[in-house]
C-alpha cells in the first residue's frame, strides 16, 4: 500500500477510479486491477505541502456518500465549460485527480493478485525502445 497517503486517501482514489474507469467490456474497473498499490510512484516527486493537501482532501472524499461523489466528478469534469472561482476550483482538481488516477490505470503496473489483461493490453499499446 501506499507509503505517502493514508488508508482514507487511498479509499477515495479508488472509489473515485471506479468512477472514472468501470469495468467496461474487456477493461478492468480501477479496483480490479489493484494499480493504486503504484499511486506513490506517480505522487512520490510532489511537494511535501501538496501530498498534505491532496491526503486531507481524499480523507474527507473517502467518506461522502456515492451520490455525492459522483456528483463531484460529473461537476469536476464539466468545470471546463464554465467560469469562475468555483469552475477554476473544480478544473483543477479535475486535472489532479485524473492525473493521479488515469497516470496509474495506464502505466501497466498492476496489483499484485490481479492476473487479467493490463488496459494497455486491452488497448494494444506497447512501447518500443530503442537502445542509442
Amino acid at each position: 500500500m501506499s507509503k505517502i497517503l493514508s488508508k482514507s486517501a487511498v479509499k477515495a482514489l479508488t472509489r473515485i477510479g471506479d468512477i472514472l474507469c468501470p469495468k467496461n467490456g474487456d477493461f478492468p474497473a480501477y479496483s480490479e486491477v489493484g494499480c493504486i498499490e503504484h499511486v506513490d510512484d506517480v505522487i512520490g516527486y510532489a511537494p511535501a505541502s501538496d501530498i498534505g493537501d491532496l491526503n486531507m482532501l481524499l480523507s474527507i472524499l473517502a467518506y461522502m456518500p456515492a451520490g455525492a461523489l459522483n456528483w463531484l466528478v460529473k461537476t469536476m469534469n464539466d468545470s471546463h465549460n464554465k467560469e469562475g472561482g468555483f469552475a477554476t476550483l473544480m478544473r483543477q482538481l479535475d486535472f489532479g485527480l485524473k492525473g493521479i488516477i488515469y497516470g496509474t490505470y495506464y502505466s501497466g503496473k498492476v496489483g499484485a493478485n490481479y492476473k487479467g489483461k493490463t488496459p494497455q493490453e486491452v488497448i494494444e499499446f506497447d512501447i518500443v525502445r530503442m537502445e542509442n
